[in-house]
């Protein structure tokens, strides 16, 4: 007796009868390759049926990600939207800056939505920084009425980038709830990425207050004189549209070294000297701007100089800076005590939190300042 796909010779004989009565004469090895057939095309018909109907989890954003390992279970470690390379060094395509890729995953203040102020103050500043914001809280972030007018102080931070992640989100989490006054998006927060910063910066100044006058963005090292400030801008003269001013820079050469933290490529920026620029360290603009800035973004190619970038941005829209009047105004160190120099300054670069302090204790004492 043998056996074939279960069928012995016994079935064989049996078919051979029925073969007798009329049932059609189909020889075996047809039979087999049509049953072949039949079992194949049923299968490949099976299988994509099975990808439809069966439901797969869809991939986490970045987003996602981040928020998961941040506020959520310690497996989710490993799903931090850490690159090691910084998305400018991995390409210089106008969309890696344009801020519109970018999310908000802090943003809770009441600053333009039920509160509207005349200036706004707004300080990239890392996220571990924690000095730095306690210092410019405790000195001219809390100067919040001058001369009539409202002035409000936040801090734009990025994706912590080293150290333990989860615990220094928490702690900005947790400073967050006591201040409301930290914006934060999922850009990784580094040198390489300061543009990119900018640049939300200014998106979120768009979207969020187009009706406030002026803005000024400075950074987390500096000395800034409020009330010169705003006695500044209320001068009769000053520009309430199409305005950007600061400390400018002047026909500034471009670095090519690559060793150079100020390196430029070619092929990012072919000219050999910058166009006119404000020095980073802040510069104040009326609320149009940033609109404009941020849509001018989308033509010109990205490179890591944030300040000469937004010089590109300004000679692409055919835009001047305005001088200030005064270049004394915006002063790049200010390493020992002047207190009649800052009496009469907007601005300074300092060392530490701690001289921030000193400094603004000693200016804001008894007695003329000159």
């Amino acid at each position: 007796m043998v056996e074939l796909f279960g069928f012995t010779t016994e079935m064989k004989d049996a078919s051979a009868a029925r073969e007798v009565v009329g049932t059609p004469n189909y020889p075996r090895k047809a039979f087999l390759k049509t049953t072949f057939k039949c079992l194949l095309l049923l299968s490949l018909l099976t299988i994509p049926i099975g990808f439809i109907l069966v439901p797969f989890p869809s991939p986490l954003s970045r987003y996602q990600m981040y928020k998961r390992s941040a506020d959520g279970p310690a497996k989710f470690q490993k799903a931090l939207p850490l690159p090691r390379n910084d998305p400018l060094r991995l390409s210089t395509q106008h969309n890696m800056i344009y801020p519109g890729n970018y999310h908000f995953i802090l943003d809770d203040t009441e600053l333009c939505r039920s509160i509207h102020p005349y200036l706004v103050l707004i300080v990239p500043v890392a996220p571990g920084n924690w000095k730095a914001r306690d210092a410019i809280r405790r000195t001219w972030g809390n100067e919040t009425h001058i001369q009539g007018e409202l002035i409000q102080t936040v801090f734009l931070l990025g994706i912590p980038n080293s150290g333990n992640i989860e615990v220094l989100q928490r702690k900005v989490r947790t400073e967050n709830r006591l201040y409301h006054d930290l914006i934060q998006s999922d850009f990784i927060d580094s040198y390489h990425n300061l543009t990119i910063k900018t640049m939300v910066i200014m998106d979120w100044l768009a979207s969020r207050c187009p009706m406030v006058p002026y803005a000024m963005k400075i950074d987390s090292d500096m000395f800034l004189n409020v009330e010169n400030l705003v006695s500044m801008l209320k001068t009769p003269g000053t520009p309430t549209t199409i305005y950007i001013t600061g400390r400018l820079k002047n026909e500034s050469p471009v670095v090519r070294e690559k060793d150079s933290q100020w390196y430029v490529s070619e092929d990012s920026y072919r000219e050999n000297e910058f166009p006119t620029y404000a020095v980073g360290m802040g510069y104040i603009f009326s609320l149009d701007m940033p609109r404009r800035l941020v849509e001018i973004s989308k033509r010109v190619t990205p490179f890591y100089v944030e300040d000469a970038y937004i010089g590109v941005c300004m000679k692409t829209l055919g835009i001047d800076f305005t001088p200030p009047p005064e270049r004394n105004h915006f002063r790049l160190y200010m390493f020992e005590f002047n207190r009649c120099q800052l009496a009469k300054s907007i601005c300074a670069i300092l060392k530490t939190p701690a001289q921030l302090i000193n400094y603004w204790t000693s200016l804001k004492g008894p007695g003329p300042a000159c």
